[in-house]
């Protein structure tokens, strides 16, 4: 039973956090270390439930993942790279440099970066970056992702490579780039959210299949339950994240990334 309200927990928090410019994987690490959980077992858990959460983000967005998988689309962008819209290769522009780093630096990362102390410093010092672009960022001159250029992708893509150190976020950090691109906060959302869905799938897909011998079948109803709870958990939290972007932006993002780190910083650590 206990293993059952772990996974709720967890699910939650990924639900709540991976859509949202607060760390995902900032907020596990953390949740994890206050449920005494073994941090090196729940990483591999932790990434794979985020599954669930990608999973409302296709459901949400369906029609632009159909019109991706589209040939006739395809086969424009083929013929005239200038082709209006956004199509997959701005997704694959925008993933590839997080894939290659992430692959490159994947056991570095889970040694020496998964850690509390981590998570803390980049939830504050993020949190303050984020008040300060909102203070000095460009009119907003790019209003749907179909004005996205190929360039734009490139830079939004390579910030999100940051978002590989846990407590940074990965929506955060493609966000912040996009609005310095002169993105409004609405449209930085939605390809934030469009090009996490395959970093996170193949991410899960590659951790699923390198760790899911160390996995028995109790832990396969854990890991199911994780998943559908992040799944339900994520449709709300991106619904009302965008609400709230619409009249807040990311100011009350960055206060509380503040709040958490330093309170984390000095009752816990």
């Amino acid at each position: 039973m206990e293993a059952l309200y772990t996974a709720i927990i967890l699910g939650i928090v990924e639900g709540l956090t991976e859509f949202l410019p607060v760390s995902s994987t900032g907020h596990l690490i953390m949740a994890s270390d206050l449920l005494h959980l073994d941090q090196e077992k729940y990483a591999s858990f932790n990434i794979i439930i985020q599954l669930g959460a990608i999973l409302a983000v296709v459901f949400l967005y369906h029609t632009r993942f159909e019109d991706f998988i589209n040939p006739k689309k395809w086969m424009a962008v083929k013929n005239n790279l200038n082709v209006k819209g956004l199509n997959a290769l701005h997704i694959a522009i925008a993933i590839l440099p997080t894939l290659a780093i992430g692959y490159a630096s994947r056991k570095f990362i889970k040694a020496h970066l998964f850690q509390p102390i981590v998570v803390v410093n980049s939830l504050v010092i993020v949190g303050v970056i984020m008040l300060i672009v909102e203070k000095i960022k460009p009119k907003a001159e790019i209003v749907s992702v179909d004005e996205i250029s190929y360039k734009d992708a490139f830079l939004i893509g390579i910030s999100q490579c940051l978002a590989l150190v846990p407590g940074v976020s990965r929506s955060g950090a493609t966000m912040l780039t996009a609005m310095m691109r002169k993105v409004d906060v609405k449209t930085a959302a939605d390809f934030s959210f469009l090009i996490s869905v395959p970093v996170i799938t193949i991410a899960t897909v590659y951790e699923f299949l390198k760790s899911y011998s160390s996995f028995n079948s109790g832990d396969a109803f854990q890991l199911l339950v994780g998943f559908v709870v992040s799944f339900i958990v994520a449709l709300a939290a991106i619904k009302g994240f965008l609400a709230v972007l619409k009249k807040l932006s990311l100011a009350p993002f960055a206060i509380y990334r503040i709040i958490v780190g330093l309170s984390y910083y000095f009752f816990r650590l």
